[in-house]
């Protein structure tokens, strides 16, 4: 019996169908975000399927965003495609979809995550914005001050980001905004971490009206990074978005003791990555930046003894929990989403 069946059968998911969707969602997480993956085993066995799908369909819609290999016109008509299946999952349309492909891939992630939604009682009003957002994103190559990146977080990162705290079953009502501090500042420290790669997209995140007070505009910047060099009004710039980050962090870092036992090693864990990151981008006078670096995950190699150990320790919470009587929630009845 696989490691899918197993999480299934715990989370009381019977409907094969639905069992099918779920499957092609995991693989999805597993085959787009393998830094993140080994996140999913901090989670008791019957949350892990509705992880994936929410995690699946985030980083599922993100890459399909910044396909580098898709014209603007052809990334806007596939986010509609991929709301389209949503919208038919919304609505109880459960036909068999294609065996293979794209269309497989979006009507499976639609069924999974709709059931999710319908599961956690979600919003699907959230959903609907997140696809406008990523819609308005595909068209955005800049920003041109911090209040329009501020409208990008609060469109298209925040959103997600307060569905999942509800999976992670919040104890109070200061989570979301525990929530939406901690996930900005990730949202913050990404754009700094990727901005080699948004640049070879041709897309920045820094607020252009600050890059021209530092005497740069785009083909500058990008000359100057290509080259490993920063001039101290870039290093100040650079410096200002990072303590911005932290800022954010710092409000934020409460956040995993207002949730439940079984979601706090998971949400430490990514904290603590996201500390490594800010010295990371910090350390030998942002040396980082003078040069294209891999993503920082779980399974980073710096990482990975953390990661064993947060499993670990995430196993005892939840074998502990469960001895007290706890159960994650039962599955909306199946063949209704």
């Amino acid at each position: 019996m696989s490691k899918t069946t197993q999480e299934l059968d715990a989370a009381g998911i019977r409907d094969p169908g639905l069992r099918q969707a779920y499957a092609v969602t995991t693989a999805l997480f597993r085959d787009r975000a393998r830094k993140r993956f080994s996140g999913r085993l901090m989670f008791p066995p019957a949350k892990r399927p509705y992880f994936d799908a929410h995690v699946g369909f985030v980083v599922y819609l993100d890459d399909l965003v910044d396909d580098p290999t898709l014209s603007t016109d052809e990334r806007e008509r596939r986010v509609t495609e991929l709301e389209t299946a949503f919208r038919a999952a919304e609505s109880g349309e459960t036909a068999p979809p294609p065996a293979t492909g794209k269309a497989r891939d979006d009507a499976a992630l639609a069924r999974a995550y709709v059931h999710t939604i319908r599961t956690w009682d979600l919003s699907f009003d959230s959903l609907w914005r997140i696809f406008d957002g990523q819609r308005k994103a595909v068209h955005t190559r800049e920003y041109a001050t911090r209040a329009e990146i501020d409208e990008f977080i609060d469109d298209v990162t925040l959103p997600p980001a307060v569905m999942i705290n509800q999976i992670f079953e919040p104890l109070s009502d200061e989570a979301e905004e525990l929530c939406r501090q901690t996930i900005t500042s990730f949202q913050l420290l990404d754009f700094l971490w990727d901005l080699h790669e948004d640049l070879e997209l041709g897309r920045i995140y820094l607020p252009t009206d600050q890059l021209r007070k530092a005497g740069l505009d785009l083909p500058q910047l990008r000359k100057l990074l290509s080259a490993g060099q920063l001039t101290a009004p870039l290093r100040e710039l650079l410096q200002t978005e990072i303590d911005r980050a932290r800022t954010h962090l710092d409000a934020g870092r409460a956040w995993p003791g207002t949730l439940h036992p079984t979601s706090r090693p998971f949400m430490e864990l990514d904290i603590e990555v996201h500390d490594r990151m800010i010295a990371a981008l910090t350390a030998n006078d942002y040396a980082f930046f003078r040069k294209r670096r891999p993503g920082l995950g779980f399974s980073s190699v710096v990482m990975v003894p953390r990661t064993l150990s947060a499993i670990s320790r995430a196993r005892r919470i939840y074998r502990r929990a469960e001895r007290d009587g706890y159960r994650v929630r039962a599955p909306h009845a199946a063949g209704i989403g």
